[in-house]
């Protein structure tokens, strides 16, 4: 469905609706003093497994060699446990460095929790500028600016793609998705797969219910899901045309309905062989294509408009808390994380795909999946956009009411009108 699983958007949602930023503003962190022989010790907060860990804990080894009075002491979480764990320590005794989710870089930089790193970030390293700013690749530059502020810098790097089984498209004799298709055609395509399979198997996952379809359908047409002051960037009309359309393509065959997706849970429809083709973030087309037990293959997005629609999106950033005593060497940590060709050789892609040119030019990928996604993301680098605003403070859960609406909508319990207003009134109580 979106780009994360309904647990992840779950916590998120969760979180959001607990009042969680009144109690991050209300205390910082206790006063530490720097260590014996003048050294001083960062605490690292990052999400991911005991695999991520021992990699990160490799860098960091290089690290305190090359900075041997700054000792950095890293902890990790589960993505879920990661949040709950960050909003109790935030509120009391925040890492000195830590891992941030695009979805709540605006959440965490309005309610004071992170740090303003703009002084210390520029082109070239020196005093004052610890973070060199100027290896990401153009697309990732706006990536962690919150309107006039640097609050993170991006760690990795990913992109919209049409996963899809490219022999289940051939054995239907359709053709494959491009940005060179209009929707129209490419969803004569996806019926073509619908009908060869009997309707046991769509030719599209429904991206009427993954807000990826909607932001996607919005850049095409000139449109933005957000705004740089966190407001929606779009009107009644245009939600109206695009559920229209995506209800309209599901009625047809081409899109999967709500009950390939419950089905399919706590897998995907494209995992479960209910779709044969999914809209996803193209750094997903490894694990997605394991969970199939079948290779997956990345499109360019279709488009009606000659917009491509895409951006580059930071599969996470790092940031610094602005509580900490030790700003300069976290931000000197903070650009050894995101510059230094030893972190891509040790990391490789497990943080996703590097941002920045100093690390790209040393990224080999020995997995086929992660070839194929360096070679999708050369494809489209000529035409891909900068990352834009961030979502608003409670956009992660707004995205998972358009899901449920959208869902309501293709069991025909609503009409498209209904969802349309259904969708704004929970905007003007999420954004108010």
């Amino acid at each position: 469905m979106g780009s994360a699983a309904p647990s992840r958007r779950t916590t998120l949602s969760a979180l959001l609706a607990s009042g969680l930023g009144a109690a991050l503003t209300a205390c910082g962190g206790p006063a530490r003093s720097v260590g014996a022989g003048g050294t001083v010790t960062l605490r690292y907060f990052f999400w991911g497994d005991a695999i991520r860990a021992e990699l990160i804990n490799k860098c960091i080894a290089v690290f305190e060699r090359d900075h041997p009075k700054i000792i950095v002491k890293s902890s990790f979480a589960a993505f879920d446990a990661f949040w709950q764990k960050l909003s109790t320590s935030a509120a009391g005794n925040p890492p000195d460095v830590m891992h941030v989710d695009y979805a709540w870089i605006r959440t965490l930089g309005e309610h004071g929790v992170l740090a303003d790193l703009g002084d210390h970030s520029g082109s070239g390293s020196g005093s004052g500028k610890e973070i060199d700013a100027s290896t990401l690749i153009p697309s990732m530059r706006t990536a962690g600016l919150l309107e006039d502020q640097r609050v993170a810098l991006p760690l990795a790097q990913n992109a919209v793609s049409v996963q899809y089984d490219a022999a289940a498209y051939a054995k239907a004799g359709a053709r494959p998705p491009s940005s060179r298709m209009g929707w129209d055609t490419y969803m004569e395509q996806c019926q073509a797969v619908t009908r060869h399979y009997k309707h046991r198997q769509f030719g599209m996952d429904n991206l009427g219910q993954n807000y990826l379809g909607l932001e996607v359908w919005l850049r095409q047409q000139g449109l933005r899901m957000w705004t740089e002051k966190g407001e929606l960037g779009f009107g009644h009309d245009d939600l109206r045309h695009f559920l229209t359309k995506a209800d309209t393509w599901r009625k047809e065959g081409a899109l999967a309905g709500p009950d390939a997706v419950l089905e399919s849970l706590p897998g995907y429809p494209i995992s479960t062989y209910r779709a044969a083709a999914e809209l996803q973030w193209d750094n997903q087309v490894g694990g997605r294509g394991t969970l199939r037990g079948s290779k997956l293959t990345l499109g360019t997005v279709p488009t009606d408009t000659g917009r491509p629609g895409i951006y580059a999106k930071p599969s996470m950033l790092i940031s610094a808390a602005a509580k900490t005593p030790y700003l300069s060497e976290a931000a000197q940590f903070i650009n050894f994380m995101i510059n230094d060709p030893r972190v891509s050789k040790i990391v490789g892609t497990n943080l996703g795909m590097p941002p920045t040119t100093s690390q790209q030019s040393t990224s080999v990928a020995s997995d086929p999946a992660v070839r194929q996604v360096q070679r999708y993301e050369k494809e489209v680098a000529a035409t891909i956009a900068p990352t834009p605003p961030p979502p608003a403070d409670g956009g992660a859960s707004l995205n998972v009411y358009l899901q449920r609406t959208a869902e309501k909508l293709f069991y025909g319990r609503i009409s498209v009108d209904q969802a349309v207003e259904l969708y704004f009134d929970q905007a003007k109580v999420v954004l108010a």
